[in-house]
């Protein structure tokens, strides 16, 4: 029997999507909820408001950080795009968001990532527009009264070269640090520099800020766009830079930095969810220590924190909980579920194309109905929902009318799938949770806009079949490129929709900057190419002109006249079509992913894309066309709401969309290589195991790399034998590249191989580090008895030349023994040595320098021949003073004079007074036996460590000439201890400082002539680096084995391709920018093997400097006990 108000229960068509429940992505933080209720959380609402209120007023807030925990579906990621929004809209607070997903190895440098990250979204959460950053800089601009009109204008309008900008920024930024409102403050002039930077709206400089206030160091070239800014160390600035800009934010803005980290629990997911977590909150801690104005949320479920609270120190305890902890409640009450209908019955209204009245929730639903749902969460509301319509649905509403019948089904899958059409069968979800290697996929990405125009285009022309992809059918499209212009990147779409709609575009990409008519001069172009028969768009990643009176405004304008549109297409959603390209490549043929892909809609919320697919009118009928023929239906497709999705990272992407045919050598793709059948066939024939096969005859074990990402997942070793042969690891930054290297370092001294590892950063010197080890002791794991294994097996030193008070190692122009040598190898380690000073005092190549550099030469082969000790500065100074008879009747011709030898005595005196900590600082001999502790050297049952830490010598100049004198050193063993068996390994991190592709400083040739002589005395070198378009490839014929992980930058693509390409068939632009952390294409001879790395025992972080220092003493002198590395329980 048909209920009395079931009767009156008939609305519009399409009410349906006013009751669709959906989970809080990420996606969607950075935009209003329009069915938000404010009565849902009220009391957590209320204390973050109170909490922010307090910080903004009156500074009062002692404790800032406030803890969310409840059940999984109590809305806690809702709650948070509630509070950002509303911090937003009162322009309280700039609002940064975080993920705890990824696997993450310093929490500040991705904390500061994700802050600039969220700082890039649209500030107004209503109206979209300009992005936090531009606010703030914005605001900087006018609350600086010493700022006049003229330079500012100057600064975004002007043709300026980068000196004259630079010059320029300086004196502003001057102008600006020394206003009376930062007179308390003291802002961080390179943060206010970097900001005003961005009101040039450049997408180049845009980007290079970008990089600077991810507090990375930025290469020579990019950091001549933007010379205002101190070059980053690249350490230890991510506290300064999240410090400087809240900071800003509270005096331009009066607001607070709110930031905020969401699925913590995430961190189950790894082995040491109670290490990692203590170590974010102690991050978290560091900022609210910093900056007054911060206040910090944790979201997280109920029995995670019940899980950490435990082990968690007390002092972070007691700060997490000193407001609160704040609980969520899943269960709605009668009234909140009336409200939470009400509102999305009111939004329903609102935005209805015709006038319509909801009325009473209870009209659809019954007047009980609110009270029955007490008690349920919102999910469980829904569903309820869907059962009473269910119950409606088969009672005797007959000949209920057309839009009754429609209101009823489509309500019915709004609330959970069910209609009253035919029963269908859907198929059942696919077992990969697509939606959660999504998340962590861009949380981990380091996508960036390419700087190449061409490249930008090639990535939005990849995007837009993926975008129509995921309108199952409902869209079709051509894209063809057109030659209008060498500096104008413009294809031709043809577009055509399944409801009739078909529409030719020409798209133009004009980013040249405004100043100094780039801009302007591509207009011109745009207008010349303009075709009567298609609609022109105009696509810019920065702003486009105002409407002035100059002639860039001008051109603009007669294009608009002209019929043409314009889109802006702001960097993160660049970088959104980039990522969403790699994922896709990366999981285009796993099962369910079609289907996923196409319910996700990871691009339709792109707003170029909408327009240039006019995905808005997807979902609407098309008017009547004037032929009087309706377009055939189209499906009712589902709004797509969100924004753009990017992360850090450090470089252009090639293209990784190409099908797998571009990818095929001789019928083969590079992860099917012939390899594959010859390894099972020689080295697996019961087809579990995967071996590269190069040296059968190796009596010695293997060392595990990981496993191949192809077949079975079959593990792969190399012969110890093939790292005799030398091997690289590239990969950018978040790569892993790291990890892979020194998991195999750490597998060589297993084996007993000794290693050395030359650290720049810092990060090397974990494996000194007794807190590191023990901060895995709780950890029953096999890797917990790996890591006791590991501990007991090594000798770990730590050397600091240029560290008087750490250990330092004497400087020496010519190892020990090198009269010992033959006479070839005595002028070889000469010539370098030689070389290396003469890179120290500037010579270049004219004829008095190349003098110079003659008489060096010749004074170091008399010293080397004559001397049973090293030979130091202070010795070549004395032999060039003395007039010795042998030099002056060597050098007679180059320097009858004797003028060039006491030049050079000036020189040199000159340069060992400047450098004295690198010349006289003393220390312990440079012996490769003491750093493999070999001989007197070595400690029973134990393999020797030796990590050498060069940040102490201060700038490059120093560092590369302290490693070209290693290198002589170890020239000068290999030369004295053949052998055939791998001896030890060396691995140089930052390989691309000391072997260049554009420069060739002191350490060039000694390292090349090392890789080629190294093999012989047994001694592997390992190069490792981040930038591989940096390195120099001359010598990659002498490494056997290249571990190469994700690159995406264009130019280290492009030097790959040359490198392998013809030889193994790799396609670098194809396959390597989409691999994630841990991925990596093995190359050795040819032959090519995809594997997903082995994770190392110990994670290298950055390791405080003084701290180091205490390090090194530890391990100094042969009476010295070990290292206690590990904390027996």
């Amino acid at each position: 029997m048909t209920q009395p108000w079931a009767k009156e229960a008939i609305a519009p068509e399409g009410l349906s999507e006013a009751f669709e429940h959906s989970i809080t992505w990420e996606d969607d933080i950075w935009q209003a909820d329009p069915v938000d209720v404010d009565g849902v959380h009220a009391k957590a609402r209320k204390k973050f408001l109170d909490l922010v209120t307090c910080v903004r007023e009156d500074g009062t807030a002692q404790a800032r950080i406030l803890l969310f925990h409840g059940q999984s579906g109590a809305g806690k990621t809702h709650l948070i795009r509630a509070l950002r929004t509303h911090s937003h809209r009162s322009c309280d607070a700039y609002f940064g968001y975080a993920q705890m997903t990824p696997d993450v190895s310093n929490y500040a440098d991705y904390f500061l990532r994700r802050l600039i990250h969220s700082l890039e979204k649209p500030f107004d959460p209503d109206t979209g527009g300009a992005s936090g950053l531009q606010r703030l800089t914005d605001r900087l601009a006018a609350h600086c009264k010493g700022i006049s009109e003229a330079d500012l204008e100057t600064l975004s309008e002007a043709s300026l070269s980068s000196a004259e900008l630079a010059r320029l920024v300086l004196r502003m930024a001057d102008e600006i640090v020394a206003e009376p409102g930062f007179a308390d403050h003291k802002p961080d002039v390179n943060i206010v520099r970097a900001l005003l930077y961005l009101q040039r709206h450049d997408p180049r400089i845009d980007q290079r800020v970008r990089q600077y206030l991810y507090g990375r160091q930025l290469t020579p070239l990019a950091h001549e766009a933007v010379a205002a800014l101190d070059p980053n160390d690249g350490e230890g600035r991510a506290f300064e830079i999240i410090a400087a800009l809240g900071q800003l934010m509270w005096v331009v803005d009066g607001a607070a930095l709110v930031f905020c980290i969401d699925q913590v629990e995430d961190l189950v997911n790894f082995s040491d969810p109670d290490v990692r977590f203590q170590k974010a909150v102690g991050d978290l801690m560091q900022i609210t220590n910093r900056l007054p104005s911060a206040v910090i949320l944790i979201s997280c479920l109920d029995d995670f924190y019940s899980r950490v609270r435990e082990p968690l120190a007390q002092s972070f305890r007691d700060r997490i909980e000193k407001s609160g902890p704040v609980p969520l409640f899943e269960s709605r009450t009668a009234d909140e579920a009336r409200q939470i209908i009400a509102k999305r019955l009111e939004h329903f209204a609102s935005t209805s194309d015709s006038e319509i009245t909801v009325g009473d929730p209870s009209a659809y639903f019954g007047p009980s109905f609110f009270e029955e749902f007490a008690g349920l969460s919102t999910r469980r509301l829904l569903e309820h929902a869907q059962s009473r319509l269910h119950s409606l649905a088969g009672t005797d509403v007959e000949e209920e009318p057309d839009g009754a019948r429609g209101f009823i089904s489509e309500l019915a899958k709004a609330l959970g799938g069910w209609s009253l059409e035919p029963e269908t069968v859907t198929p059942m979800a696919p077992a990969i949770d697509y939606r959660d290697l999504w998340d962590r996929f861009q949380n981990q990405s380091e996508a960036e806009m390419p700087t190449d125009d061409n490249e930008l285009m090639d990535a939005l022309i990849a995007a837009l079949p993926l975008a129509a992809a995921e309108w199952d059918g409902a869209v079709s499209l051509g894209v063809e490129r057109c030659e209008v212009a060498d500096d104008l990147p413009t294809f031709d779409l043809s577009l055509k929709h399944a409801s009739g709609l078909d529409q030719q575009s020409r798209i133009f990409l004009c980013n040249r900057p405004t100043q100094g008519g780039g801009l302007k001069r591509q207009l011109e172009k745009v207008l010349g190419g303009m075709a009567s028969s298609k609609q022109s768009f105009l696509l810019r990643a920065s702003d486009f002109p105002p409407n002035k009176k100059n002639q860039t405004a001008q051109a603009f304008r007669k294009y608009r006249d002209a019929g043409g549109r314009s889109l802006l297409v702001p960097i993160p959603e660049w970088e959104r079509m980039i990522m969403v390209r790699e994922f896709h490549a990366h999981h285009c043929h796993d099962p369910g992913f079609d289907r996923w892909f196409a319910g996700a809609k990871l691009l339709s919320n792109v707003i170029a894309i909408i327009q240039l697919l006019r995905l808005d009118l997807l979902g609407r009928p098309l008017p009547v066309p004037t032929d009087g023929v309706r377009p055939r239906s189209k499906p009712l497709l589902r709004t797509v709401t969100g924004s753009s999705e990017a992360d850090n990272g450090a470089a252009a992407l090639g293209d990784a969309a190409a099908d797998a045919e571009g990818l095929l050598v001789d019928a083969q793709a590079p992860w099917a290589t012939s390899a594959d059948s010859q390894t099972e066939a020689s080295d697996s024939p019961d087809g579990d195991e995967a071996h590269t096969e190069f040296d059968t005859e190796d009596p010695a074990g293997g060392i595990d790399v990981g496993r191949e990402l192809s077949g079975k997942g079959r593990p792969i070793s190399l012969k110890l034998s093939i790292m005799k042969r030398h091997s690289a690891v590239l990969g950018g930054s978040g790569s892993g590249k790291t990890t892979l290297a020194l998991c195999l370092i750490e597998q060589l001294l297993l084996e007993g191989s000794p290693a050395i590892l030359i650290d720049r950063k810092g990060d090397l010197c974990s494996y000194a580090n007794p807190d590191v080890w023990r901060s895995h002791v709780d950890e029953i794991t096999d890797r917990h008895s790996m890591r006791e294994k590991l501990a007991d097996a090594i000798d770990v030193a730590v050397y600091t030349p240029g560290r008087a008070s750490g250990r330092p190692i004497s400087i020496t122009l010519l190892p020990n023994g090198i009269a010992e040598l033959p006479e070839h190898e005595q002028q070889l380690l000469a010539n370098l040595s030689s070389a290396a000073l003469g890179e120290m005092l500037h010579l270049k190549n004219s004829a008095t320098h190349q003098k110079q550099s003659g008489s060096l030469s010749v004074a170091l082969k008399i010293l080397g021949s004559r001397s049973t000790a090293e030979v130091t500065l202070a010795d070549l100074i004395m032999l060039l003073e003395d007039e010795d008879p042998e030099l002056t009747d060597q050098t007679q011709r180059m320097d009858p004079s004797g003028k060039i030898r006491r030049d050079l005595v000036a020189q040199l005196d000159s340069l060992r007074h400047r450098n004295s900590a690198l010349f006289e600082g003393g220390g312990e001999p440079m012996s490769m036996e003491s750093f493999l502790g070999l001989g007197p050297f070595a400690r029973p049952g134990r393999t020797r460590l030796s990590i050498i830490y060069t940040g102490f010598l201060g700038d490059n100049e120093n560092i590369l000439f302290w490693v070209s004198q290693f290198l002589s050193e170890a020239l000068r063993f290999c030369q004295r201890n053949p052998n055939d068996e791998l001896q030890s390994i060396v691995m140089f991190d930052e390989a691309d400082l000391y072997i260049p592709a554009n420069a060739k400083p002191a350490t060039a040739e000694p390292l090349q002539s090392l890789l080629k002589r190294a093999r012989s005395a047994g001694l592997g070198l390992m190069l490792a680096t981040q930038s591989p378009g940096d390195l120099d490839y001359k010598s990659r014929d002498q490494i056997t084995s290249w571990f190469i992980g994700r690159v995406r930058e264009d130019t280290a693509l492009r030097k790959l391709k040359a490198a392998f390409q013809s030889e193994s068939g790799l396609d670098p632009a194809a396959v390597l920018p989409g691999q994630t952390v841990g991925e990596f294409h093995l190359v050795q001879e040819g032959l090519v093997r995809p594997l997903k790395a082995q994770r190392s025992l110990i994670t290298a972080e950055q390791v405080p400097f003084d701290r180091i220092e205490q390090l090194s003493r530890e391990t100094r002198g042969l009476d010295e006990k070990q290292l206690p590395l590990f904390e027996r329980r």
